[in-house]
């Protein structure tokens, strides 16, 4: 009875010895297993939301990483190896094709910057009223075409700028600035920005295409890590079935070693009998304890407990350790719960109390969950479904109009005149948590503040002009009252106060033009460093001799396009407002310098320098800061007005004691090299038709160079007669003649006969009769006729 006894208690301490060896293990790796994959594929989407290569490394890095401490502790394993391998590679495509982006995005960026203050200077040439229709109609033309760029730049998908650069190529056509030397630079640089390799669209492409392809890594990540969890679970799944399994088999063993030695012990003697139910009873006391235990824990009973000491150090022992274990997770997971549901009620609380209005958005842009404030900011009923539904279509639905600000938060105009700022956060998951915030209040007040403004320099000014025509207009009225009984001594200093005044109020006219950049300029290409030399010898003529005068003309050519006589004019009156503001010895600087966009011309000095608030002044008409009184208050504004109308900017540092720096920024020209134009008979007869003579004569000296001959014809009539006499190779005809479109007609007779016709004009339409016409055979071109431009037109497979 003991042999027996003896083995059926090995067996039983052998599988459950093999029970706790096997499974406890196998239960802590799965577990360990499942943590390290959540960790990787919660590790993998923060990659995605980086811009830096540096950083987007750094966490591939840390992220392959983790996958190879997983290779490491499972060592080789056939059903996991594959999917680690698949992983890492995951994780390698990921950081590959985000660092490849952030290049991309970077270029993107830094051309979109350029691209929108090419915008913002073409937008302002549009709103300005001093062009020509004309010419402000070419301006227009390139804003659009910039705004295509700029909406290509910001385009979220591949068919986004598909659509933009189709729109993009529409206006590029349609574009002309031929008559703007300015305009086709902004044209030609939109075009070197946008097309070729190196362009935004092909930039767009790139990024979008890596965004694209890490997105697919991400989900490659999340895939491999939910089948090594899904791996992990079947472990565990596999440990639960083996404990059954092996509670069931000692069940029965038990049950079997039972019924032998009940058997027995009819045979055997009371010691026996005593033996075997004393072991029986022990174990299947404790095992019973363990289970109803077990049972009681699982039904919410946390209270249950297992005497300390019972079986210690057998397999009893072990299980009624392991239950205690079970009973001390359990614990703590139930604290964890209660600290999980304060924290998710003080996250309601805040949310019920905020009083904004606040949305956590999905990856997909719809509404998870919004505090009440959200829905009543947006005027939504009670009963109106707001779960699920999209913040764009609610916005919509509500009547609001998106106002998109350069500072990130979006302007929200409500139908009852209310003002909301929208601001977006990233979520880690791909969604956003979106706050609206009211500043109806806020709006309001900067309005009226920026009309008080309006109002406070319009008085000053209108009062400082109206003072200053008084005493121009005192000074004629009263000579003109003296005229009538002036000797003739008299008389003429009578005529020459009446002069002075009146060149006084031309002179403060001019100003407030330069001011109100109206004035009427004459642009040239010049160098500038060339024109601040020619300066100096007139600006040290005007300076005391203590004040030492200094130049740097800049160490190569810097070539720009503006009025000469203007700038001249606006460098001597920054000169001689710096040698007021030193008082004995100083110095004065004039520096050039240039980046590739921009040529800066600095204005250094040693004087006393500005207060903050006669610097916030300084450039506002009739403001002098001079304290006898002196000054006119316009010679820095005319200044700003001059710069600002040629295109640039102009911008004032100083401080008391140390002096003031003027800097002074126009558009730089791009050098390019003249195209050899002067080879003979690129056309042997060629006709011209225009009934302005200055204009035939600028055409003829222009088509000398490439004509064998040239016929000119001063009418319609007379034009028609030349094409029925002879045949021609080029006819260039102006559009309009006496009055008409009649170079449409003058185009058909010519191409019917053969030759190529130019159609020049100084505001061309958008389309012509012949624009559905296959080659090359008639051209558009604007005013004046560039010969380049018009070999260029002409040139290609499809010449004629």
């Amino acid at each position: 009875m003991g042999a027996i006894a003896w083995t059926a208690l090995e067996r039983t301490t052998k599988r459950v010895e093999r029970l706790h060896s096997d499974t406890l293990e196998a239960v802590d790796r799965a577990l360990t297993l499942s943590r390290q994959a959540a960790d990787v594929a919660t590790k993998a989407p923060f990659i995605l939301l980086l811009d830096s290569p540096f950083r987007i490394s750094q966490e591939g890095d840390a992220t392959r990483g983790m996958v190879e401490d997983i290779r490491r502790a499972h060592g080789p394993n056939p059903s996991l190896d594959p999917v680690l391998t698949d992983l890492d590679e995951a994780v390698t495509s990921l950081v590959h094709h985000m660092q490849k982006r952030a290049i991309f995005r970077d270029r993107t960026l830094r051309i979109n910057a350029e691209l929108a203050g090419m915008e913002r200077r073409v937008a302002r040439l549009v709103a300005g009223t001093g062009a020509p229709l004309h010419e402000r109609q070419d301006w227009f033309a390139l804003e659009r075409l910039a705004a295509a760029l700029i909406g290509a730049g910001r385009a979220e998908n591949l068919i986004g700028v598909g659509e933009f650069q189709r729109e993009y190529h529409r206006l590029r056509l349609a574009a002309t600035t031929d008559n703007l030397a300015s305009g086709r630079a902004d044209l030609d640089r939109m075009r070197t920005l946008a097309e070729g390799p190196d362009g935004l669209f092909d930039a767009r492409r790139l990024e979008l295409t890596h965004q694209i392809a890490a997105r697919a890594a991400l989900d490659a990540v999340r895939r491999n890590a939910a089948t090594l969890i899904a791996e992990a679970e079947a472990t565990t799944a596999q440990a639960q079935g083996v404990i059954a399994a092996e509670r069931e088999e000692t069940t029965s063993a038990i049950g079997l070693q039972k019924t032998l030695i009940l058997i027995i012990a009819l045979f055997a003697a009371a010691l026996a009998l005593t033996a075997a139910l004393f072991v029986s009873g022990y174990v299947t006391g404790n095992l019973k304890a363990v289970s109803d235990a077990m049972m009681r824990l699982a039904a919410g009973d946390r209270s249950s407990r297992l005497p300390r000491g019972e079986g210690a150090g057998d397999e009893i022992g072990k299980l009624f350790f392991a239950f205690r274990t079970f009973r001390a997770n359990t614990l703590r997971l139930d604290r964890s719960n209660r600290r999980l549901a304060q924290r998710t009620a003080l996250f309601d609380n805040m949310m019920r109390g905020i009083s904004d209005g606040v949305a956590i958005l999905s990856d997909a842009e719809t509404i998870l969950m919004h505090n009440d404030r959200f829905a009543e900011m947006l005027n939504l009923g009670p009963h109106h479904p707001v779960a699920r539904a999209s913040l764009e279509v609610l916005i919509g639905q509500a009547g609001w109009v998106i106002e998109e600000t350069p500072t990130g938060r979006d302007g929200m105009v409500g139908p009852d005149g209310r003002y909301f700022t929208r601001r977006s956060s990233p979520l880690p998951n791909g969604g956003q948590v979106v706050l609206l915030t009211d500043v109806t209040e806020q709006h309001q007040l900067e309005g009226r503040m920026e009309q008080i403004r309006r109002i406070e320099a319009l008085g000053k000014v209108t009062g400082e002009v109206a003072h200053d025509f008084g005493n121009v207009l005192s000074t004629i009225n009263a000579s003109l009252h003296l005229l009538d009984n002036a000797s003739p001594d008299r008389l003429r200093e009578l005529l020459g106060s009446i002069t002075n005044a009146a060149e006084i109020g031309t002179a403060l006219v001019q100003r407030l033009l330069a001011f109100a950049r109206r004035q009427r300029l004459s642009p040239e290409t010049i160098e500038l460093g060339t024109l601040v030399e020619g300066v100096a010898d007139l600006v040290a003529l005007a300076l005391r001799d203590e004040i030492t005068f200094e130049i740097d003309p800049g160490a190569y050519s810097v070539i720009v396009r503006v009025d000469p006589g203007q700038l001249e004019s606006a460098l001597l009156n920054l000169c001689l407002n710096a040698a007021h503001a030193i008082e004995g010895p100083g110095r004065i600087t004039l520096a050039v310098s240039a980046t590739p966009q921009i040529a800066r011309i600095d204005v250094t000095d040693t004087g006393q320098g500005m207060s903050d608030e006669v610097l916030k002044h300084a450039m506002e008409p009739f403001f002098s800061a001079r304290s006898d009184g002196s000054g006119t208050g316009l010679g820095l504004a005319m200044v700003y007005g001059f710069i600002r109308q040629s295109g640039g900017e102009m911008l004032i540092r100083s401080q008391l004691g140390t002096g003031t720096t003027v800097t002074m920024t126009l558009p730089r020209e791009p050098l390019q090299p003249e195209p050899d134009v002067t080879s003979k008979d690129v056309w042997r007869r060629v006709l011209i038709i225009d009934d302005d003579p200055e204009d035939l004569d600028a055409h003829c000296r222009a088509l000398a160079p490439l004509a064998g001959g040239l016929v000119t014809a001063p009418d319609l009539e007379t034009g028609l007669a030349h094409l029925e006499d002879g045949q021609f190779d080029l006819v260039v005809t102006d559009l309009s003649l006496s009055g008409q479109p009649n170079g449409w007609r003058i185009a058909e007779v010519a191409l019917a006969m053969g030759s190529a016709v130019a159609v020049v004009s100084g505001r061309l339409p958008e389309c012509h009769p012949f624009s559905d016409r296959p080659g090359k055979k008639l051209v558009t071109l604007a005013k004046p006729l560039d010969p380049r431009t018009l070999v260029a037109a002409f040139s290609g497979p499809d010449a004629p």
